[in-house]
């Protein structure tokens, strides 16, 4: 069946944020009194959710302290992540391509709704997406499907109209059992080796490849 919507991942798919994360991240576990953690550790938690990166960074299972960690990290990427996220180049001539050519469009991110807004509406991109699906917007995270779902359900499409890009394997295993065709882009921490591993058929190496699907 012929695809009218594209949606994308948000976090080294459309944007790299992982300057601002690498800070709010080490001064969430400073003001827990926790080690910090380099750039190379931190790089390779982007795409989970803040709970689960958490758990990631400190091995730990605390629910008292993962809320805490949650409120510090918000607090601070309030202050300086959209100062600190670059969109991609190809985005900005890519999504005039997609939506002139009549596509929906959307985004499903881990990231807060509200933040990915900022950013877009920052670069002049926001009338691009139909539809955003926020970290906020759903009970269970990537790579549960429910983000997926839930675009789905408001966009009107239906699964086989639709193609999903992301960088990560949370990505392509929300695509699988959400039963969407998936895109990989290897501008994140995932090769193509390691995507071809997991049966991923369609991998590009950045943006400007997805017009060979449009």
């Amino acid at each position: 069946m012929q695809k009218n919507t594209i949606l994308f991942d948000f976090d080294f798919t459309l944007a790299d944020s992982s300057q601002g994360i690498f800070k709010c991240i080490n001064y969430a576990l400073n003001k827990l009194g926790l080690a910090e953690k380099d750039y190379s550790t931190i790089k390779y938690t982007i795409g989970h959710s803040l709970p689960e990166t958490y758990r990631i960074l400190t091995k730990r299972n605390s629910g008292k302290e993962e809320n805490e960690f949650v409120k510090h990290f918000v607090k601070k990427a309030d202050e300086i992540m959209n100062l600190n996220t670059r969109v991609y180049p190809e985005v900005f001539e890519l999504m005039p391509i997609i939506k002139e050519k009549g596509y929906k469009t959307g985004i499903i991110s881990t990231k807060y709704r509200y933040r990915i807004q900022g950013i877009l509406e920052r670069d002049d991109l926001n009338d691009y997406f139909d539809i955003i699906v926020g970290g906020e917007d759903v009970s269970k995270h990537k790579p549960d499907p429910e983000g997926l779902l839930q675009a789905i359900k408001n966009l009107g499409v239906r699964k086989e109209q639709i193609l999903y890009v992301g960088d990560s394997l949370v990505d392509l295993t929300a695509a699988k059992d959400a039963d969407i065709e998936f895109v990989a882009v290897v501008t994140g921490t995932v090769t193509k080796e390691s995507f071809e591993k997991e049966g991923c058929n369609h991998i590009i190496s950045n943006l400007n490849s997805l017009v060979n699907f449009i």
